[in-house]
This record gives structure tokens, sequence and C-alpha cells, in this order.
């Protein structure tokens, strides 16, 4: 089979790498059509340099030689091709007969390839997958497409490009789109607070495509609409009072004054401050419990990409009126470099949609409280998200029915200490009674928690206040891990991990099965 070597997925895995001639090239391409390219424009580009730089190789090595064919006949000194040999090319530097019983009477030629001499059967009179004419193979050699060379091989050079691209300072990427600076339309000072002046009192501080802005600060309208949009957004993205918020693959501009502080400042009950611990202590059990409250701080590597996602609120986002940004809800999201993005949330049951930002860096998504209040949603009820057709939305909903009263966990704060006690609540919606422990003063236990952390208290003491407290709610004197880490979460965020091993490595925690744990006093000793 004759194939080039820019038609193999060899050649692009293995061969292929961006020198500074392609560079060159593609930097050409962008003064040519002067407008930004998508990546896939430029590997279009690439590879049909690259297919063509190999076609006039191979019309040059054609040239004045003879395509090797078994049916004709070769002298010294002929100069011949072969195209089975990936075009390969040598002299003939002797002839012989032939001898094959199966064969007429033939010759044998030998061919000095560089420094190795082979030999090739000549004047077959039996027909050969070789012999091919001349102008056949021209042909062949001029329809190659390079356009669905680029299709098939994309997927394989990508990543050599753009890393190749971004080491590159002259390269911009914005928006999945590349372009080169010294083609990017002027922006000034001026144009920049007429953006600001759009935002703020069109649009309320945002969010607003490129495109809208694009209307109200008068740049050239010679200049090409996606130059416009580009040289808007470089100019944007390099401008402090601006923040970059779409997801992925799309583009959308907030004033950074204008943004809720919950937003720009990791809320107080959310924070949380790296504990050391060995977690080859944790147990298979305890691992996959760990797995179940997927907790945005455990790290957790999702299995595969969900189409939904089942989570249970615990104290620190149902007050913060937050969702984790876990492991498996950030493989559902199609998050961008940006590190705040405004995305759409919308309630299978009501159809109401809502705006909530995505914060990466404190792996939390804040605009929940109203719906929070809305749906009744309780510490420990459950919300699920779902993936939907359009990129940047998605399904949420909590399992709303008929309101019925429930024993709950409930804390309060009594002689600078925390108590509680069992009560019972109208709740609307399914939950994880494990995880329920909730409060009517809530202040009350925002200032325990503000003091107990200000004097640094041990997470063992922490546990050490909590367990016999939740212990004497129980005939049995013992309480599950859920529940220990949803109260120690009342206190201080703090992922299941830490909690957990802690658990098991101080001997006044004593587990009496099934993940439950039982605290003994006269084990105990103050740290």
């Amino acid at each position: 089979m004759i194939q080039l070597k820019t038609q193999t997925q060899t050649y692009w895995e293995r061969d292929f790498t961006l020198n500074e001639q392609d560079i060159e090239q593609i930097y050409n391409h962008f003064l040519e059509v002067e407008r930004p390219q998508t990546t896939s424009q430029i590997i279009e580009s690439i590879i049909a340099g690259q297919v063509l730089q190999e076609k006039h190789a191979l019309q040059r090595r054609l040239q004045n030689r003879l395509i090797y064919q078994p049916q004709d006949s070769y002298g010294v000194g002929d100069e011949l091709v072969f195209p089975g040999m990936e075009f390969a090319h040598g002299d003939v530097v002797a002839t012989r007969a032939g001898i094959n019983p199966d064969e007429d009477a033939f010759t044998v030629i030998s061919v000095q390839m560089g420094k190795k001499q082979r030999h090739f059967a000549s004047d077959l009179k039996s027909p050969h997958d070789l012999n091919a004419t001349q102008e056949k193979l021209h042909t062949f050699i001029e329809h190659i497409d390079s356009a669905e060379t680029a299709r098939t091989f994309l997927h394989i050079i990508e990543p050599k490009v753009v890393a190749a691209l971004l080491a590159h300072e002259e390269f911009i990427l914005l928006g999945g789109y590349w372009f080169i600076k010294p083609l990017l339309a002027d922006v000034n000072v001026g144009h920049l607070n007429l953006a600001e002046a759009v935002l703020d009192f069109e649009a309320g501080g945002g969010p607003m495509s490129t495109e809208a802005i694009l209307k109200g600060i008068g740049l050239d309208p010679g200049i090409d609409p996606l130059t416009q949009a580009f040289s808007l957004n470089y100019a944007l993205l390099n401008d402090a009072r601006f923040d970059e918020v779409a997801p992925r693959g799309q583009v959308a501009w907030y004033l950074r004054r204008m943004e809720d502080p919950a937003v720009t400042e990791t809320p107080e009950h959310l924070r949380y401050e790296p504990v050391e611990y060995d977690r080859i202590m944790l147990s298979s059990h305890m691992l996959l419990l760990e797995r179940e409250l997927a907790d945005e701080w455990s790290d957790l590597p999702p299995a595969a990409v969900p189409g939904s996602v089942t989570l249970s609120l615990i104290y620190p986002h149902r007050a913060a009126g937050t969702l984790p940004l876990n492991s498996s809800i950030r493989s559902m999201l199609p998050l961008g470099r940006s590190p705040r993005q405004i995305m759409r949330f919308v309630d299978t049951d009501t159809e109401e949609e809502m705006d909530a930002w995505v914060v990466q860096e404190g792996r939390y998504i804040h605009g929940f409280k109203a719906w929070f209040e809305e749906a009744g949603i309780p510490i420990g009820g459950y919300v699920t998200l779902a993936k939907t057709e359009t990129p940047g939305v998605l399904h949420i909903s909590c399992d709303r029915r008929r309101p019925k009263r429930e024993d709950v966990r409930l804390a309060s704060i009594e002689e600078n200490a925390i108590r509680f006690e069992l009560s019972r609540r109208s709740i609307a919606c399914d939950y994880d009674d494990l995880i329920v422990v909730g409060t009517d003063f809530s202040s009350a236990v925002d200032a325990f928690s503000r003091r107990i952390n200000t004097q640094k208290r041990s997470l063992t003491s922490l546990l050490a206040m909590l367990l016999p407290e939740l212990a004497d709610l129980t005939p049995q004197q013992a309480v599950h891990a859920k529940t220990i880490y949803s109260a120690v979460n009342m206190l201080r965020r703090m992922p299941p991990g830490p909690i957990f091993a802690e658990l098991l490595r101080h001997p006044a925690f004593q587990s009496v099965g099934d993940q439950y744990w039982m605290f003994e006093r006269r084990r105990w000793q103050r740290e």
C-alpha cells in the first residue's frame, strides 16, 4: 500500500514536533488571514503545510527518476524510486537472470540504496500490486486532502500545538481563539472607561458578553468583528476592573467592584485550614464513607464523569448558601481558567432559573441561600445536580414532599458549652438522618465557633467536646461517623479524612462497629 508519512498515525504521534519553521508558518498564517483562529484552524494550516512539503519533496524525488514496477525492464545506471518503501530511491548497479520455477524468465536488478545494496525482480510477466503508472502516482499525491488529514489526526497533535504556542509570547489564547499581538485592534483607556460604564449602567455590573459591550464603546467598524472582540477581551483581561466569568468556551464580563463579597472572599463558614494526617490509618470502610460524603476538600478523583450527583448539605454550606465544588461536580462543569465563573441552574420542579458563582479556589458554588429557604432544605437535606445538553447549565433539585414532623438533632450554646437535644421539626424534603445536626441559634453557634477557633482548640478536643453530648441522644451512647463529621463542621470546616484519622488515633474514641463511635472518659487526657 502506497502511503505518505503525513497520512499515518505513527508520524503524528511519534515523529511530529513543531520547530521554529512551523511556528513562523503559523505566524505568517495569521498575517495572511488577519483574524483570530481556533486551534482546529491552526492545526489544519499546519497539516496543510506539512502535506504540501511532503508532496513537493516527493515530486522532487520523482523528477528524472523511474518509479519501480516489477513489470518493467531496467539497466545499469537507471535511477529508481520505490513507493512501497516510503519512496526510498537508489541506482541500478547490476543485473542478472532470475530463477524461479513458478515464474517465466525474469531479471534481478541490484540497487544501491545509500550504503546498502538490495535486489528486486524486473521483467515479471505475472501481475503484481506494485505495478502502477507514473501518472497514477502523481494523481494519488495531488489528491491527498489535507483537511481530511487534519480531522483525522487533530486529537493527536492538538496538545503539542497548544503547548508550543503557549511557549511563544507573541501568541495569545482567549476564549478558544488564538491571535498575535501585532494584529490586535487599538483599545485605549477611553474605550475601557466606556466598557466600565456600559457594564455598570446597562448590566448592573454584569455578566455581559463582549459583543454587547462592543456596541457601546465605538471601536473602528472597519475592523473585522472577530478581531474587535478578541482585542477587547485581551484589553479587559489585563485591566483589574474587569473579571471574566463565563464557562469554558464562552466569554462574559463582570465588574469586580460589584461582585458579591462572598465570591471575592471565601465566606467564614467555608474557610478550611488544612490539617496533616496519615491517610494510611483509614480503613477501606472509612475510605468508602469519605467518598460517600464527597467533601470538596477530600480531593477525591471521580470514578467517571457522572450524569448527576446527589449530596447531603452540611452546616457550613447551608449557612453560606453554597454547594460544594467537589471532584464529581467539578467534572460535570465546563470550567475555564477564570477563578470565578457564573453558571445557570434550573430547578427541575419549578423551572425557576438562578445564576450561581463557581469559585474554583474556594471550592464552592455560591448563590443558593434563597433557594434553600424556599425549598425548606435542612442540614442533611439531599440536593441533586444533573447535566443538561447546554454547557454551563445544570438542573438542580431536592426531593420535595409533603412536610412531615421528624426528630432532629439541634445544637444550642449554654454556659459557654455546646449542647444537643432531639426536637421535632417539619421537614419537606428527603434527607440523610445521620447528617442532620441543625440549630435554632445559628448566631450563638457561630460566635461560639469563633471563640474556640481563636483559642486554636485541637481537633481532638473538639471531638472530646462533641461526642459525649451527641452520645447522650442515643440509648447506646454511640455516634455515627457521619454525625460526628457533620457536628465538627458546625464549629470548624473540616473534611472527613482528618476527623476519621483522629478517631482512630486517640484511645478515648472507641469504635463499636458499623462506623459508630463511643467516648471513654477514663482514656481521655486533655491536649
